[in-house]
């Protein structure tokens, strides 16, 4: 586990976070387009190389790309919410996070779950929309998965429905 905290977090904090964090992902694919490569080399296939420059692009631009605007979305609202003091990144080795210290409000920690995952699907309908050949905005879209209760992003807004819900009921016990 691998993790940093900080009080402000901007775009290249992230980044290069990011790129520090999916080593193992970088070096595995370094290593498949390094491969493949010298096999298009040995064996003058053109097509090999192009096909592995067309994965490239996908990898960089689709699976790292919407990675970082994910967590950059959350961040986003995280640094503009009141009460948070610090923010932490960290990376597991499944999952990578952020999480705010202090206190946050209900409203603002459904805000930060929604703004990673939306943030990419609103660039994913774009991508959509105006390159649809590129095949990118599958790999933005793709992130609607992380709004169902079993990842972090839809188990936090679960947990503040239910936390609301909760409250609402004993304040109800109190007064009847």
């Amino acid at each position: 586990m691998w993790s940093a905290r900080a009080e402000r977090v901007g775009a290249g904090l992230v980044c290069r976070w990011l790129l520090l964090a999916a080593w193992p992902l970088h070096l595995a694919f370094g290593a498949l387009v390094a491969a493949t490569a010298a096999l298009a080399a040995v064996t003058e296939q053109t097509g090999i190389a192009d096909a592995v420059a067309a994965l490239a692009v996908q990898y960089i631009l689709g699976l790292c790309c919407s990675f970082g605007l994910h967590e950059l979305g959350h961040l986003v609202v995280l640094s503009r919410a009141e009460g948070v003091t610090a923010i932490t990144l960290e990376r597991t080795l499944w999952r990578l996070s952020v999480s705010a210290h202090g206190r946050i409000s209900g409203r603002d920690a459904v805000l930060a779950a929604l703004a990673g995952p939306g943030t990419c699907v609103a660039v994913g309908a774009a991508l959509l929309l105006l390159a649809p050949q590129s095949h990118l905005h599958l790999w933005y879209l793709a992130h609607a998965v992380f709004l169902v209760p079993v990842f972090g992003d839809g188990r936090a807004v679960l947990s503040v429905i239910l936390s609301r819900r909760a409250a609402r009921g004993v304040a109800q016990r109190k007064r009847g």
